[in-house]
């Protein structure tokens, strides 16, 4: 079960990546300061493609969010959450890893993924 939550958010990571490209891409300064553009199609179809890869519950809950903040999913560290900063406490990050779907922050609500 594990497994499914990690190519979830493996999938939401490279999602987050290409709405931030496409961000980029829209942004007139983009190719004025020396960067070539990339045909915004190409990246508007793996989006799609990206998007229907990923569970529609997971996949709501990440446009909602989406809603409010740009980066919607952020790491985890040593139970701080590096969108607001938080720190978990330790009784609650041992029950939040054990769940199989994706971990909230309780603070700011954003999708947090661990990392070493």
């Amino acid at each position: 079960m594990a497994g499914n939550i990690d190519r979830a958010i493996d999938r939401l990571i490279a999602l987050q990546d290409l709405l931030q490209l496409k961000r980029d891409i829209t942004d007139h300064s983009y190719g004025e300061i020396g960067f070539e553009t990339v045909d915004p199609t190409a990246v508007d179809e793996e989006i799609e493609s990206l998007t229907a890869e990923i569970e529609p519950d997971i996949m709501r809950r990440f446009d909602t969010i989406r809603r409010k903040y740009d980066r919607p999913l952020v790491p985890m560290r040593r139970g701080v959450c590096y969108g607001c900063f938080v720190k978990f406490p330790t009784g609650r990050m041992a029950e939040l890893l054990e769940q199989d779907v994706p971990i909230l922050c309780e603070s700011c609500g954003r999708m947090l993924y661990q990392i070493p």
